[in-house]
Protein backbone atom coordinates (compact mmCIF):
# COMPACT_ATOMS: atom_id res chain seq x y z
CA UNK A 1 0.00 0.00 0.00
CA UNK A 2 1.19 3.39 -0.92
CA UNK A 3 2.32 4.99 2.20
CA UNK A 4 1.00 8.42 2.01
CA UNK A 5 -3.01 6.70 1.68
CA UNK A 6 -1.67 4.38 4.59
CA UNK A 7 -1.01 7.78 6.59
CA UNK A 8 -4.63 8.41 5.79
CA UNK A 9 -6.23 5.51 6.61
CA UNK A 10 -4.96 4.97 10.20
CA UNK A 11 -5.92 7.90 11.15
CA UNK A 12 -9.46 6.56 10.90
CA UNK A 13 -8.78 3.29 11.78
CA UNK A 14 -7.39 4.67 15.17
CA UNK A 15 -10.64 6.52 15.59
CA UNK A 16 -12.63 3.54 15.36
CA UNK A 17 -12.04 2.07 18.32
CA UNK A 18 -10.08 -1.12 17.14
CA UNK A 19 -7.47 -1.06 14.38
CA UNK A 20 -7.97 -5.00 13.94
CA UNK A 21 -11.14 -6.47 11.92
CA UNK A 22 -12.45 -9.36 11.51
CA UNK A 23 -12.98 -9.99 7.77
CA UNK A 24 -16.47 -11.47 6.94
CA UNK A 25 -16.77 -11.08 3.03
CA UNK A 26 -13.93 -9.93 0.69
CA UNK A 27 -14.16 -10.83 -3.57
CA UNK A 28 -11.42 -8.21 -3.75
CA UNK A 29 -13.46 -5.26 -4.83
CA UNK A 30 -15.98 -5.20 -2.10
CA UNK A 31 -15.14 -6.00 1.74
CA UNK A 32 -17.14 -6.28 4.58
CA UNK A 33 -15.08 -6.56 8.17
CA UNK A 34 -16.29 -6.35 11.75
CA UNK A 35 -14.45 -4.88 14.88
CA UNK A 36 -14.99 -4.05 18.40
CA UNK A 37 -15.08 -5.21 21.98
CA UNK A 38 -17.00 -6.72 25.18
CA UNK A 39 -15.83 -5.16 27.91
CA UNK A 40 -16.69 -4.91 31.70
CA UNK A 41 -15.43 -3.18 34.93
CA UNK A 42 -16.13 -3.53 38.67
CA UNK A 43 -15.14 -0.18 40.27
CA UNK A 44 -14.96 1.19 43.65
CA UNK A 45 -15.36 4.65 44.54
CA UNK A 46 -14.61 4.54 48.20
CA UNK A 47 -18.17 4.17 48.82
CA UNK A 48 -19.88 1.58 46.94
CA UNK A 49 -19.15 -1.29 44.13
CA UNK A 50 -20.29 -1.34 41.02
CA UNK A 51 -19.95 -3.83 37.76
CA UNK A 52 -20.27 -1.91 34.73
CA UNK A 53 -20.43 -1.95 30.99
CA UNK A 54 -16.83 -1.18 29.77
CA UNK A 55 -17.17 1.14 26.13
CA UNK A 56 -18.50 -2.27 24.70
CA UNK A 57 -19.34 -1.95 20.73
CA UNK A 58 -19.60 -3.98 17.85
CA UNK A 59 -19.22 -1.72 14.58
CA UNK A 60 -19.33 -3.18 10.56
CA UNK A 61 -16.19 -1.45 7.57
CA UNK A 62 -17.30 -1.33 4.43
CA UNK A 63 -14.94 -0.73 1.79
CA UNK A 64 -15.02 -0.89 -2.30
CA UNK A 65 -12.27 -0.13 -4.85
CA UNK A 66 -13.46 2.29 -7.06
CA UNK A 67 -11.65 3.22 -10.21
CA UNK A 68 -9.39 5.63 -11.13
CA UNK A 69 -7.44 5.13 -7.88
CA UNK A 70 -10.42 5.35 -5.59
CA UNK A 71 -12.06 3.65 -2.55
CA UNK A 72 -15.25 4.08 -1.32
CA UNK A 73 -16.21 3.23 2.75
CA UNK A 74 -18.81 3.01 5.28
CA UNK A 75 -18.41 2.75 8.90
CA UNK A 76 -21.09 1.96 11.26
CA UNK A 77 -20.75 1.26 15.22
CA UNK A 78 -23.20 0.81 18.02
CA UNK A 79 -22.45 0.87 21.85
CA UNK A 80 -23.67 -2.01 24.08
CA UNK A 81 -24.80 -1.75 26.80
CA UNK A 82 -24.11 -5.32 28.04
CA UNK A 83 -24.06 -5.12 32.33
CA UNK A 84 -27.27 -3.37 33.17
CA UNK A 85 -30.73 -2.29 31.49
CA UNK A 86 -30.83 0.21 34.41
CA UNK A 87 -33.81 -1.33 35.90
CA UNK A 88 -35.62 1.05 38.76
CA UNK A 89 -38.39 0.12 41.07
CA UNK A 90 -42.02 2.06 40.61
CA UNK A 91 -44.67 2.17 42.48
CA UNK A 92 -47.81 2.73 40.90
CA UNK A 93 -51.31 2.06 42.24
CA UNK A 94 -50.84 0.42 44.91
CA UNK A 95 -47.97 -2.48 42.70
CA UNK A 96 -44.81 -2.53 42.65
CA UNK A 97 -42.92 -3.35 39.44
CA UNK A 98 -39.36 -2.50 37.64
CA UNK A 99 -38.95 0.44 34.67
CA UNK A 100 -36.45 -0.25 32.02
CA UNK A 101 -34.92 3.16 31.73
CA UNK A 102 -32.01 2.69 28.72
CA UNK A 103 -31.20 0.87 25.47
CA UNK A 104 -29.51 -2.38 24.58
CA UNK A 105 -28.01 -0.67 21.66
CA UNK A 106 -27.21 3.07 21.02
CA UNK A 107 -25.69 4.79 17.84
CA UNK A 108 -21.91 5.84 18.30
CA UNK A 109 -20.25 6.43 14.62
CA UNK A 110 -21.94 6.35 11.07
CA UNK A 111 -20.34 7.71 8.20
CA UNK A 112 -19.30 7.09 4.53
CA UNK A 113 -16.54 8.51 2.83
CA UNK A 114 -14.00 8.77 -0.56
CA UNK A 115 -10.13 8.39 -0.70
CA UNK A 116 -7.54 8.84 -2.92
CA UNK A 117 -3.74 8.58 -2.68
CA UNK A 118 -3.11 12.42 -4.18
CA UNK A 119 -6.43 14.30 -3.01
CA UNK A 120 -6.77 12.70 0.31
CA UNK A 121 -10.13 11.76 1.89
CA UNK A 122 -13.76 13.18 2.50
CA UNK A 123 -16.23 11.81 4.86
CA UNK A 124 -19.41 12.76 5.71
CA UNK A 125 -22.38 11.74 9.29
CA UNK A 126 -21.21 11.07 12.83
CA UNK A 127 -17.44 10.93 13.06
CA UNK A 128 -14.52 11.63 14.98
CA UNK A 129 -14.06 15.03 14.55
CA UNK A 130 -10.54 16.80 13.87
CA UNK A 131 -9.81 17.69 17.13
CA UNK A 132 -9.60 14.79 18.39
CA UNK A 133 -6.95 14.12 16.75
CA UNK A 134 -5.25 15.88 19.81
CA UNK A 135 -7.31 15.02 22.54
CA UNK A 136 -6.65 10.87 21.77
CA UNK A 137 -3.19 11.05 22.54
CA UNK A 138 -4.50 10.48 25.97
CA UNK A 139 -8.02 9.08 25.80
CA UNK A 140 -6.58 5.35 25.63
CA UNK A 141 -7.07 3.58 29.18
CA UNK A 142 -9.57 1.28 30.07
CA UNK A 143 -11.75 3.34 32.61
CA UNK A 144 -10.31 6.57 33.91
CA UNK A 145 -9.58 8.76 30.26
CA UNK A 146 -11.10 11.35 28.72
CA UNK A 147 -11.76 13.81 31.73
CA UNK A 148 -9.64 16.45 31.11
CA UNK A 149 -8.78 16.45 26.94
CA UNK A 150 -12.27 18.77 26.10
CA UNK A 151 -13.70 16.42 23.58
CA UNK A 152 -16.71 15.16 25.50
CA UNK A 153 -18.87 18.32 26.53
CA UNK A 154 -22.70 17.32 26.51
CA UNK A 155 -21.86 13.60 26.17
CA UNK A 156 -19.89 12.05 23.48
CA UNK A 157 -19.02 15.64 22.26
CA UNK A 158 -21.36 15.69 19.42
CA UNK A 159 -23.29 18.64 19.73
CA UNK A 160 -20.00 20.52 19.20
CA UNK A 161 -17.95 18.69 16.92
CA UNK A 162 -14.83 18.17 19.42
CA UNK A 163 -15.61 14.44 20.29
CA UNK A 164 -17.50 11.91 18.03
CA UNK A 165 -19.24 14.77 15.99
CA UNK A 166 -22.67 14.86 14.41
CA UNK A 167 -23.88 15.65 11.22
CA UNK A 168 -20.00 16.40 9.93
CA UNK A 169 -17.59 16.80 6.76
CA UNK A 170 -14.43 16.05 7.27
CA UNK A 171 -11.38 16.34 4.20
CA UNK A 172 -7.70 14.96 5.25
CA UNK A 173 -4.93 15.19 3.58
CA UNK A 174 -1.02 14.32 3.67
CA UNK A 175 1.44 16.64 2.06
CA UNK A 176 5.05 14.87 3.38
CA UNK A 177 5.40 14.43 6.78
CA UNK A 178 2.11 17.20 7.24
CA UNK A 179 -1.06 15.99 7.71
CA UNK A 180 -4.16 18.12 7.81
CA UNK A 181 -8.21 17.66 8.62
CA UNK A 182 -10.43 20.30 8.20
CA UNK A 183 -14.15 19.80 9.15
CA UNK A 184 -18.16 21.48 9.21
CA UNK A 185 -20.35 20.46 11.19
CA UNK A 186 -23.82 21.35 9.87
CA UNK A 187 -26.84 19.76 11.72
CA UNK A 188 -30.59 19.57 10.71
CA UNK A 189 -32.24 21.14 13.76
CA UNK A 190 -29.63 22.64 16.61
CA UNK A 191 -32.41 24.00 18.62
CA UNK A 192 -31.29 23.99 22.40
CA UNK A 193 -34.25 22.71 24.59
CA UNK A 194 -35.02 24.75 27.55
CA UNK A 195 -36.22 24.47 30.93
CA UNK A 196 -36.76 25.97 34.08
CA UNK A 197 -35.12 24.74 37.17
CA UNK A 198 -37.82 22.51 38.22
CA UNK A 199 -37.74 20.95 34.69
CA UNK A 200 -40.91 22.81 32.94
CA UNK A 201 -40.00 23.87 29.17
CA UNK A 202 -39.96 27.77 28.91
CA UNK A 203 -42.85 29.29 27.29
CA UNK A 204 -41.48 33.13 27.36
CA UNK A 205 -39.90 33.13 23.49
CA UNK A 206 -36.61 32.39 24.67
CA UNK A 207 -35.05 29.99 21.91
CA UNK A 208 -30.96 29.50 21.73
CA UNK A 209 -30.00 27.34 18.77
CA UNK A 210 -26.01 25.70 18.38
CA UNK A 211 -26.51 24.84 14.32
CA UNK A 212 -22.64 25.08 12.57
CA UNK A 213 -19.38 24.26 14.11
CA UNK A 214 -15.55 24.14 12.90
CA UNK A 215 -12.70 22.44 13.39
CA UNK A 216 -9.52 21.68 11.75
CA UNK A 217 -5.74 20.01 13.04
CA UNK A 218 -2.49 19.72 11.89
CA UNK A 219 -0.35 16.90 12.22
CA UNK A 220 4.03 16.70 12.40
CA UNK A 221 5.17 13.34 11.71
CA UNK A 222 9.16 14.24 12.88
CA UNK A 223 9.72 9.99 13.13
CA UNK A 224 7.70 6.96 12.05
CA UNK A 225 7.03 7.30 16.28
CA UNK A 226 7.17 10.89 17.14
CA UNK A 227 4.33 13.40 16.00
CA UNK A 228 3.06 16.85 17.32
CA UNK A 229 -0.61 18.16 17.01
CA UNK A 230 -2.31 21.21 17.17
CA UNK A 231 -6.02 21.63 16.64
CA UNK A 232 -8.76 23.87 17.17
CA UNK A 233 -12.51 23.58 17.32
CA UNK A 234 -15.63 26.34 17.38
CA UNK A 235 -19.18 26.92 17.21
CA UNK A 236 -21.77 29.79 17.97
CA UNK A 237 -24.69 29.62 20.75
CA UNK A 238 -27.23 32.21 19.43
CA UNK A 239 -30.68 33.05 20.09
CA UNK A 240 -32.65 34.75 23.21
CA UNK A 241 -33.16 34.22 26.58
CA UNK A 242 -35.68 35.49 29.20
CA UNK A 243 -36.03 38.69 26.56
CA UNK A 244 -32.13 39.35 26.38
CA UNK A 245 -30.26 38.15 23.28
CA UNK A 246 -28.04 35.40 23.86
CA UNK A 247 -24.51 34.98 21.36
CA UNK A 248 -21.90 33.36 22.46
CA UNK A 249 -19.13 31.04 21.45
CA UNK A 250 -18.24 27.42 22.24
CA UNK A 251 -14.02 26.74 21.43
CA UNK A 252 -11.31 24.69 22.10
CA UNK A 253 -7.50 24.84 20.91
CA UNK A 254 -5.24 22.93 22.39
CA UNK A 255 -1.48 21.38 21.16
CA UNK A 256 -0.47 17.23 21.84
CA UNK A 257 2.63 15.46 21.22
CA UNK A 258 2.72 11.46 20.93
CA UNK A 259 5.49 9.00 20.67
CA UNK A 260 4.88 4.96 19.67
CA UNK A 261 1.53 3.32 19.51
CA UNK A 262 -0.41 2.13 22.41
CA UNK A 263 -1.51 -1.15 21.96
CA UNK A 264 -4.93 -0.89 22.07
CA UNK A 265 -5.48 0.58 19.31
CA UNK A 266 -2.55 -0.12 17.39
CA UNK A 267 -2.94 -1.88 13.92
CA UNK A 268 -3.56 -5.71 14.60
CA UNK A 269 -3.39 -4.19 18.39
CA UNK A 270 0.37 -4.91 18.02
CA UNK A 271 2.83 -2.34 19.59
CA UNK A 272 5.77 -2.80 22.09
CA UNK A 273 7.77 -0.56 24.20
CA UNK A 274 7.34 3.04 25.20
CA UNK A 275 4.47 4.98 24.71
CA UNK A 276 3.84 8.51 25.62
CA UNK A 277 0.89 10.97 25.44
CA UNK A 278 -0.07 14.36 25.84
CA UNK A 279 -2.26 17.38 25.14
CA UNK A 280 -3.29 20.71 26.97
CA UNK A 281 -6.11 22.96 25.66
CA UNK A 282 -7.73 26.64 26.59
CA UNK A 283 -11.42 26.58 26.24
CA UNK A 284 -14.32 29.22 26.22
CA UNK A 285 -17.59 27.66 27.14
CA UNK A 286 -16.89 24.03 26.73
CA UNK A 287 -16.53 22.65 30.50
CA UNK A 288 -20.02 21.56 31.66
CA UNK A 289 -20.09 21.54 36.02
CA UNK A 290 -23.64 21.76 37.67
CA UNK A 291 -25.22 23.10 34.54
CA UNK A 292 -23.37 25.60 33.55
CA UNK A 293 -20.56 25.93 31.39
CA UNK A 294 -17.42 27.21 32.08
CA UNK A 295 -13.87 28.64 30.74
CA UNK A 296 -11.12 26.53 31.72
CA UNK A 297 -7.68 25.03 31.25
CA UNK A 298 -6.72 21.42 31.15
CA UNK A 299 -4.26 19.20 29.96
CA UNK A 300 -2.87 15.46 30.06
CA UNK A 301 0.29 13.58 30.54
CA UNK A 302 0.27 9.31 29.95
CA UNK A 303 3.37 6.99 29.84
CA UNK A 304 3.14 3.69 29.49
CA UNK A 305 5.33 0.70 28.66
CA UNK A 306 4.03 -2.52 26.62
CA UNK A 307 6.41 -5.56 27.42
CA UNK A 308 6.68 -8.56 25.60
CA UNK A 309 5.23 -10.66 28.17
CA UNK A 310 2.11 -8.89 28.08
CA UNK A 311 2.13 -6.24 30.89
CA UNK A 312 1.23 -3.09 30.31
CA UNK A 313 2.05 -0.68 33.28
CA UNK A 314 0.83 2.81 33.03
CA UNK A 315 1.00 6.34 34.94
CA UNK A 316 -1.49 9.71 33.89
CA UNK A 317 -1.54 12.80 35.03
CA UNK A 318 -5.28 14.83 34.76
CA UNK A 319 -5.17 18.33 34.89
CA UNK A 320 -8.49 20.80 34.61
CA UNK A 321 -9.10 24.12 35.91
CA UNK A 322 -12.04 26.06 35.78
CA UNK A 323 -12.35 30.09 34.45
CA UNK A 324 -14.44 31.23 37.75
CA UNK A 325 -15.19 34.89 38.69
CA UNK A 326 -18.38 36.65 40.45
CA UNK A 327 -20.45 36.01 37.11
CA UNK A 328 -20.64 32.38 37.98
CA UNK A 329 -22.17 30.06 40.53
CA UNK A 330 -18.82 28.68 41.40
CA UNK A 331 -17.24 30.71 43.32
CA UNK A 332 -13.22 30.37 44.06
CA UNK A 333 -10.32 27.78 43.00
CA UNK A 334 -12.29 24.94 41.04
CA UNK A 335 -9.37 22.71 40.08
CA UNK A 336 -9.83 18.92 39.38
CA UNK A 337 -6.37 17.15 39.48
CA UNK A 338 -5.53 13.37 39.49
CA UNK A 339 -3.44 10.94 39.05
CA UNK A 340 -3.91 7.47 37.58
CA UNK A 341 -1.77 4.01 37.58
CA UNK A 342 -2.58 1.43 35.73
CA UNK A 343 -1.36 -2.13 35.02
CA UNK A 344 -3.22 -4.22 31.97
CA UNK A 345 -2.43 -7.72 31.08
CA UNK A 346 -2.16 -8.67 27.40
CA UNK A 347 -3.42 -13.08 27.29
CA UNK A 348 -3.61 -12.73 23.45
CA UNK A 349 -4.21 -9.77 21.04
CA UNK A 350 -7.44 -10.37 21.46
CA UNK A 351 -8.04 -10.38 25.92
CA UNK A 352 -7.05 -7.94 27.99
CA UNK A 353 -7.14 -8.06 31.95
CA UNK A 354 -6.63 -5.04 33.59
CA UNK A 355 -6.51 -2.73 37.29
CA UNK A 356 -6.91 0.64 37.08
CA UNK A 357 -6.47 3.05 40.27
CA UNK A 358 -7.66 6.84 40.43
CA UNK A 359 -5.85 9.06 43.42
CA UNK A 360 -7.66 11.89 43.64
CA UNK A 361 -5.94 15.99 44.62
CA UNK A 362 -8.47 18.45 43.29
CA UNK A 363 -8.12 21.64 44.99
CA UNK A 364 -11.27 23.46 45.30
CA UNK A 365 -12.62 25.95 47.47
CA UNK A 366 -16.51 24.77 47.19
CA UNK A 367 -15.69 21.69 48.96
CA UNK A 368 -19.39 20.28 48.24
CA UNK A 369 -17.38 20.16 44.72
CA UNK A 370 -14.30 18.66 46.21
CA UNK A 371 -16.14 16.16 48.13
CA UNK A 372 -17.38 14.38 44.85
CA UNK A 373 -13.82 14.00 43.45
CA UNK A 374 -13.01 10.95 45.00
CA UNK A 375 -10.20 8.14 44.88
CA UNK A 376 -11.66 4.60 42.54
CA UNK A 377 -10.36 1.66 41.86
CA UNK A 378 -10.68 -0.27 39.20
CA UNK A 379 -10.50 -4.02 38.02
CA UNK A 380 -12.08 -5.74 34.37
CA UNK A 381 -11.63 -7.78 31.30
CA UNK A 382 -12.37 -6.74 27.45
CA UNK A 383 -12.47 -9.28 24.67
CA UNK A 384 -12.10 -8.12 20.89
CA UNK A 385 -13.58 -9.40 18.70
Amino acid sequence: MNKKLLALLIPSLLMAGSAQAMELYNDQTNSVNMMGWLGFAAINDSHDTAVVDNFSRIGFRFDRQEKNGWRSFAHTEWGINMVTSDDSLRYTGGQLGAEKSSDFLFNRLGYVGLANDKWGSLTFGKQWGAYYDVAYTTDVLNVYTGYSVGAYTFGDGGLTGAGRADSAFIYRNSFGNLSIALQYAAKQNGDVALYDKDGVALDDGSHISFDTSYGASITYHFTDKFKVLAGINRGDFKGELAGEKVDDTNEIIGVGAQYGAFYQYAPNREAQGLYLGFNAHKSKQNELVAGELYDSTGGEFLVAYQYENGFVPSFLLSYQDLDTDASTSIKGDWTRQFAVVGLHYRYSNDTIMFAEAKFDFSDMDDKSFEALQDNSYSVGIRYFF
